[in-house]
């Protein structure tokens, strides 16, 4: 028999829609669609819900007279903690290393976050943004945090004056180099338009990034805007499923169901190697142009005019690890992009990206990522 099952997610999404979708369509679900800002759908009386709670009272009833009544409902987002369900979600912390790392990749060793409100999904961005500008190690690093409902009237967070007077100071005070993370594209845009106007260079005095990964608006900025792929049609497969064993009679897990974040899509915006030491940056550049064969540690320091103990120093000093471990870095980084953007098979990745064999390119990517490429690449 098929299964009715209602969906009240908002904001509309495409590619959360789309693996639902999918899910749907393997097995035979009929979708209603309920706008959630206008009304409670009463007395629907189907066999399961699709749901994102936040704030707003209609989707709260709808989803708690569902559990009243014993129909299975799962949340998509984590913006109600205090609100006991089923969750399958993106990991948001993950996202947050994840923007972490590839500012540290570019040599960018300090952070802060924007978002115009501050809930719970926000507050663990936030988290993974800071532990991973820490990383392993390392001291703690100092990710500064700007969220406009702190710093004007919640009736003037979309006026645009209002925005840049708050944000402005903040902006040109931040030590740079450094990297900005919003809380989405569109929130990644506004920083960067106003990083323009007031004068701000980008990437090479503040490296801006969302989380997303809108094609649309990302790529049609002033400066296209580099962004997190937050894996949205993933997540929504995975909710599917997971309401699918609901409905099938099985018990929900403990915790939230997460959905790695895989990927940074690089943009112009967060395209340099920004540090406060011109020798890292160029070392860093020169990495970047020649991974599958790059020059020994001794030529680049010496190109620099450096000791290669010298370079090493200056690298720890800068972005917490030596030189070689940065070039790795770069190494799997690259090799991520490869493994989902390309039909190339490990050997040809590990030879493209410098590594000197397959084993030890599969050896290095699961220090690092947890898993095989093989795994990785599959998802």
């Amino acid at each position: 028999m098929k299964k009715h099952v209602m969906l009240m997610i908002d904001p509309p999404i495409p590619a959360r829609f789309e693996g639902i979708g999918k899910f749907a369509r393997e097995h035979g679900w009929r979708l209603t669609l309920a706008n959630r800002l206008v009304r409670t759908p009463r007395g629907w009386s189907g066999d399961g819900a699709l749901v994102t709670l936040r704030n707003d009272p209609a989707t709260v009833r709808f989803t708690e007279d569902l559990m009243r009544r014993g129909i299975p409902a799962v949340d998509l987002t984590f913006h109600r903690p205090d609100i006991a369900i089923p969750r399958a979600i993106p990991d948001y912390e993950g996202a947050g290393r994840l923007a972490a790392r590839h500012f540290m990749a570019n040599g960018i060793r300090r952070a802060a976050w924007f978002s115009t409100e501050w809930s719970n999904v926000q507050k663990l961005f936030f988290k993974g943004l800071s532990g991973g500008m820490a990383g392993a190690g390392r001291p703690q690093s100092a990710v500064e945090r700007f969220v406009l409902s702190e710093l004007v009237p919640r009736s003037r967070l979309d006026d645009p004056d209002r925005f840049a007077s708050a944000l402005s100071p903040r902006l040109l005070a931040l030590r740079k180099p450094a990297g900005i993370l919003a809380y989405n594209d569109e929130e990644a845009s506004r920083v960067a338009a106003l990083c323009i106007d007031i004068g701000i260079r980008i990437p090479e005095e503040i490296a801006v990034m969302g989380i997303g990964n809108d094609v649309f608006l990302c790529e049609n900025q002033a400066v296209p805007i580099s962004s997190v792929d937050d894996e949205l049609e993933r997540s929504g497969y995975d909710a599917a499923a997971l309401l699918q064993r609901l409905m099938d009679g099985e018990a929900a897990q403990r915790g939230p169901i997460l959905t790695g974040c895989r990927t940074v899509v690089r943009r112009r915006s967060t395209d340099t190697f920004a540090t406060e030491n011109p020798a890292v940056g160029k070392a860093l550049a020169i990495f970047a142009a020649n991974l599958a064969n790059p020059p020994s540690m001794v030529t680049i320091a010496r190109r620099l005019g450096v000791s290669r103990a010298t370079l090493d120093r200056l690298f720890v000093r800068n972005l917490g690890i030596p030189a070689h471990g940065a070039l790795l870095r770069q190494r799997i980084e690259k090799s991520k992009e490869m493994l989902l953007n390309t039909d190339m098979d490990a050997s040809e990745i590990s030879a493209a990206c410098g590594f000197c064999n397959p084993a030890y390119f599969s050896a290095a990517f699961k220090r690092s990522e947890g898993v095989t490429p093989g795994k990785w690449r599959k998802g």
